[in-house]
């Protein structure tokens, strides 16, 4: 099965720690529409660090929701972002897609920790270059997927009726929900520009920087947005549901104003003490990446860090980051490709989780997107 390659459904699942995604759009260029949009929560423990840890109840939990929302036999793109999954920028010399095939499979374990014959590759090739020397040469970006780990998602979804059309990459379905891709009448200027991704999902993070709309790098740490619940749950003492929602309506200390008409002072202030810490260590986390990406030669200057996932929602993160990083920091809208909502959430709805479905709607983007 490849992997970033042949986005033809246009139904996709994100598959997290805490809920299934599911998102449905027809349309093209600038006429995109959401058909639908549901969610399905998972119980803690079936999906870990971005990997499905229990085939069978997976399935079970994704027959249940095919049933609620009539999906079951439907044709579904997906995306895997985990600590298996390696993606790295390759320079090669120019050649055919069939001999670079065959160059990457006899040079990857030059490049990827896992074996390859229990691995799935892939590739795509960003630009061509002339060397000084004058050689032609190609930046490739290798994608290699442990096979044991694609099986169990493979496995899950095809028991549970659905079928595959293929398998994606988070950090390229991020890229294209959220990195703007320059038209050929742009600022020659905007093809160069440098812009960072952080996304805190349910279960990993993932950071990717691109140059205009090309990845240039990528990591997945296991860092989730539940983190943040789990420290106001066990600091306040409070169940997980409800520290879930003080993230959200309180929050850190920055410019937006907590929900004062909920919560008292004092669990104002007790919330947001209680998640500096959390929010220091996931800013550590990528500043550590951001470094990396600078020491690479050519790096280039990051300009902006778009801020999508759950983590997106807890209130003030993005100025947290904003601060503890020297960045600016937007948050992520990927529901700006879509021109009309005849989904069944409202627009008010949608607006709230729109950073949450920055994967899925990578995923569905047609293929001129």
């Amino acid at each position: 099965m490849a992997l970033g390659m042949g986005r033809s459904s246009r139904l996709a699942l994100d598959i997290g720690g805490s809920s299934v995604l599911a998102l449905q759009a027809s349309g093209s260029g600038g006429r995109l529409k959401l058909r639908a949009c549901y969610e399905w929560p998972l119980a803690e423990g079936l999906v870990v660090d971005g990997e499905i840890a229990d085939v069978d109840l997976v399935a079970r939990e994704l027959k249940a929701f095919a049933s609620q929302y009539g999906l079951k036999g439907r044709t579904v793109q997906i995306a895997v972002g985990n600590q298996k999954v390696i993606v790295r920028n390759i320079d090669m010399p120019e050649m055919t897609e069939e001999e670079l095939r065959g160059a990457i499979e006899f040079q990857a374990p030059d490049y990827i920790p896992i074996p390859v014959d229990e691995a799935v590759l892939d590739f795509l090739v960003l630009g061509k270059r002339v060397a000084p020397d004058g050689a032609a040469r190609q930046e490739v970006l290798l994608v290699a997927a442990q096979k044991a780990m694609i099986s169990m998602f493979t496995t899950a979804l095809r028991q549970a009726g659905f079928k595959i059309a293929s398998i994606d990459v988070t950090s390229l379905a991020l890229v294209r929900a959220l990195i703007p891709n320059p038209s050929f009448l742009a600022d020659p200027a905007e093809a160069q520009v440098c812009r960072g991704i952080v996304d805190v999902s349910s279960s990993v993070s993932t950071i990717v920087v691109a140059v205009g709309d090309a990845p240039k790098f990528s990591r997945t740490v296991t860092f989730s947005s539940d983190r943040f619940g789990r420290a106001l749950a066990d600091r306040l003492a409070v169940p997980l549901e409800d520290a879930h929602a003080l993230a959200q309506r309180v929050g850190l200390a920055g410019p937006r104003e907590p929900d004062r008409d909920l919560y008292t002072e004092e669990i104002v202030s007790a919330t947001q003490a209680a998640l500096q810490d959390t929010a220091y260590e996931l800013s550590n986390e990528i500043r550590r990446s951001l470094q990396y990406y600078q020491g690479q030669p050519g790096a280039q200057p990051i300009s902006e860090l778009i801020l999508s996932g759950r983590g997106a929602l807890v209130r003030n993160l993005d100025a947290h980051l904003q601060d503890t990083l020297g960045i600016r920091v937007s948050i992520a809208n990927p529901l700006a490709h879509f021109a009309e909502n005849a989904s069944n959430m409202t627009d008010a709805a949608l607006a709230f989780i729109s950073p949450c479905l920055s994967t899925a709607v990578g995923l569905v983007l047609p293929e001129e997107e």
